[in-house]
């Protein structure tokens, strides 16, 4: 190949290719139907990825051919675009795409982002309030009972800012989420900061410990369409540090925002 058609390949290539990890922002999910994106009047792309080419190939269609998608924290619709990266000979690349939503516009100076779904959520809004004097007492007499299991975990845990998270208007037998502050973790040098919290699940009298989440959650939002939240959690970091986890069958991470 002569120099300049080398040189012309591999500006094609640089036109065609989203930037380097790092420099844009990346939403990853393991579950197809959810991407995180920024708010408008933010019109800067995410990459979205998935962990196989279907549920992106799904996303693109479902965003191109004019149907709307929805902010899980909200429940509020917006218009979604996804860029189809090509590669030099103009194939498509079905990596990743360069993801916008247009809709309503947030209400700070401050950049925000959003998780949003193809579909309605079923509960745009949960219940959150600082945990109830019974649901404490409760709760700390089940970690009291296994000193063995969780005798770390209790001096950890900062009762005062403990919450409650249920769905609005709640049957008697419906399941409670309780998340209360752990320890602090701190990174000057990587200039990271974060605050552990620790997840239970009440129903009725009995307590379950689902888990620890790294940092705190800025949102609950409906991703399994039952009683549990799932948890939009922020770490303190060098740019964004988002994740999003479920409850439903144990704690887990389905997905991550980040970036700068």
């Amino acid at each position: 190949m002569t120099l300049p058609r080398l040189l012309a390949s591999l500006l094609a290539l640089a036109c065609t290719l989203p930037a380097f990890a790092g420099m844009e922002k990346e939403s990853h999910s393991s579950r197809g139907g959810f991407f995180f994106a920024m708010l408008t009047p933010d019109v800067e792309q995410v990459i979205a990825r998935f962990n196989d080419k279907a549920p992106l190939q799904q996303l693109a269609q479902h965003c191109n051919t004019g149907k709307a998608v929805f902010a899980l924290q909200t429940g509020a619709k917006y218009q979604c675009k996804a860029e189809v990266f090509k590669n030099a000979s103009g194939a498509e690349q079905w990596e990743s795409a360069g993801v916008t939503v247009q809709g309503l516009a947030r209400q700070s100076d401050r950049r925000e982002y959003g998780l949003f779904s193809l579909t309605p959520p079923a509960t745009p809004g949960w219940d959150v309030r600082k945990i109830e004097p019974e649901h404490r007492t409760g709760l700390q007499a089940y970690l009291q009972s296994d000193t063995r299991r969780f005798g770390w975990l209790q001096p950890q845990l900062r009762w005062e800012s403990a919450l409650s998270v249920r769905l609005p208007q709640a049957t008697a037998d419906a399941r409670t989420t309780l998340v209360v502050p752990g320890k602090v973790v701190r990174d000057v040098n990587a200039f990271y900061e974060a605050q552990r919290h620790h997840v239970f699940v009440r129903k009725q009298d009995a307590y379950v410990y689902m888990g620890e989440v790294p940092g705190a959650p800025d949102g609950y939002v409906d991703i399994d369409g039952n009683d549990l939240p799932g948890l939009v959690v922020e770490e303190g970091c060098d740019g964004w540090c988002i994740s999003l986890w479920s409850l439903t069958g144990g704690l887990r991470q389905l997905g991550t925002f980040g970036g700068h």
